[in-house]
């Protein structure tokens, strides 16, 4: 039996995921064999940005290659926010795509509606139609 259509979060036994980790965007598929339950998140979702209005940027320009994990924890204060700087600055990746080298310049949100936009993509399949 295959269950779909639920974030982790509504599932009652699986633990509950933060606002800011990239696995809450993904729905959860549910399969049951000889009696035990797996779950395994759908990945083919598909997140764009639409331009964001400058008012609620920020940049940052780190001064030596750096870890995208790292980068989101000097931006953010913590290391689970590194797949929203990726999608903002995709351009921004060349050669390894989870690490930035230094001098580079990358855009950021601004703490007041980065909560606002991490619960539209959660809702939405293809994030899109609002401008910030």
């Amino acid at each position: 039996m295959i269950e779909t259509g639920k974030y982790q979060n509504e599932i009652s036994t699986l633990d509950k995921l933060s606002i800011r980790d990239y696995e809450r965007i993904f729905k959860v598929f549910k399969s049951s064999i000889d009696d035990k339950d797996f779950h395994t998140y759908n990945i083919l979702k598909k997140i764009e940005f639409p331009e964001i209005d400058s008012q609620y940027l920020e940049f940052y320009t780190p001064q030596s290659k750096v870890a995208l994990s790292i980068l989101s924890y000097q931006i953010y204060g913590d290391m689970k926010s590194w797949w929203i700087l990726y999608l903002l600055n995709k351009d921004k990746f060349t050669g390894a795509p989870f690490y930035l080298n230094g001098g580079i310049e990358v855009k950021y949100i601004k703490d007041p509606i980065r909560t606002l936009i991490y619960d539209d993509i959660t809702n939405s399949t293809v994030f899109g139609g609002r401008h910030y």
